[in-house]
């Protein structure tokens, strides 16, 4: 319920300002090169990615795993004993997710294939109820997902082996959460061949700026807009995930530049970018 009350305000918001995109930094998209990411569609089927000079293979996508288990859960807590007096009860409910994608990417002269893989499991408090409005309500007590992808280069620096790996947690528990505001989530982003690493950091909208050129929040707390690739302590590229764009900086070697169009293209694939919104639905 509160995942549809969330995104009609973030529905709102936007309507109400103007287009949704990363705010580039003047210095740096100076001396960056803005790629239009061509391909994507909502079907996750046959997918064939093209930026600038880069172009995947087809994706190849596996089987999408998916199990739900749900059991009755006896309470005596305080708050559990005066909503049973309603006749209210709950049930945990645990839901999980699998899934694999592979596919190569290549300018005019170097390839690299990717091997990625997504983990998602949620755990969830179901309410029950003879009052139709509550029963099956839902709300999240903890998720996890994982992304990991592998991204080896074929026809360059040989025997490199890259991994990427993507976290995103919530524990109702740890967090605290207002409502109609989204909680703070704990996110890890990095990739690495084992000497170098690449940070991988998500980026937020918290203002909005009305089409009367007013400054205001954005409803239902900040909204993932992108990535930020990070080598070095200095910024070397940026995935927008609202207007599908890939940025990387210019005076890069065109082999380190082939490793950060592995790294956008595996992010952009993913079926799930922001986690907290596209989770099964709970409080």
């Amino acid at each position: 319920m509160k995942t549809y009350i969330y995104i009609i305000a973030i529905l709102v918001s936007m309507a109400s300002c103007t287009a949704v995109k990363i705010a580039v930094p003047e210095q740096f998209s100076a001396q960056a090169t803005a790629m239009k990411v061509q391909g994507l569609n909502g079907w996750k089927f046959n997918e064939q990615l093209s930026f600038g000079t880069y172009f995947t293979s087809s994706v190849k996508r596996g089987w999408d795993f998916s199990n739900g288990s749900r059991f009755s859960r006896f309470s005596l807590k305080g708050e559990d004993v005066l909503l049973s007096a309603f006749n209210i009860y709950s049930d945990r409910e645990k839901y999980t997710e699998k899934n694999r994608f592979q596919y190569s990417i290549q300018d005019a002269s170097l390839v690299t294939e990717v091997l990625a893989q997504e983990k998602f499991s949620e755990n969830q408090l179901v309410y029950k109820s003879n009052m139709d409005w509550l029963n099956n309500l839902k709300r999240t007590d903890k998720y996890e997902y994982a992304f990991s992808a592998t991204i080896v280069p074929l026809n360059f620096n040989k025997g490199e082996v890259w991994s990427l790996t993507m976290l995103n947690e919530f524990d109702a528990k740890k967090t605290k959460q207002n409502l109609f505001e989204r909680p703070q989530t704990k996110d890890l982003g990095y990739v690495t061949n084992g000497k170098e690493q690449i940070e991988i950091k998500p980026l937020f909208l918290s203002k909005r700026e009305t089409a009367s050129g007013k400054e205001g929040k954005v409803w239902g707390g900040p909204l993932l807009t992108g990535y930020e690739l990070r080598w070095d302590d200095g910024v070397v590229g940026l995935v927008d995930i609202m207007d599908n764009k890939v940025w990387i900086v210019n005076d890069l070697d065109p082999k380190e530049k082939m490793i950060l169009s592995a790294i956008a293209s595996a992010i952009l694939l993913k079926r799930k970018q922001d986690v907290y919104t596209e989770r099964a639905d709970g409080l």
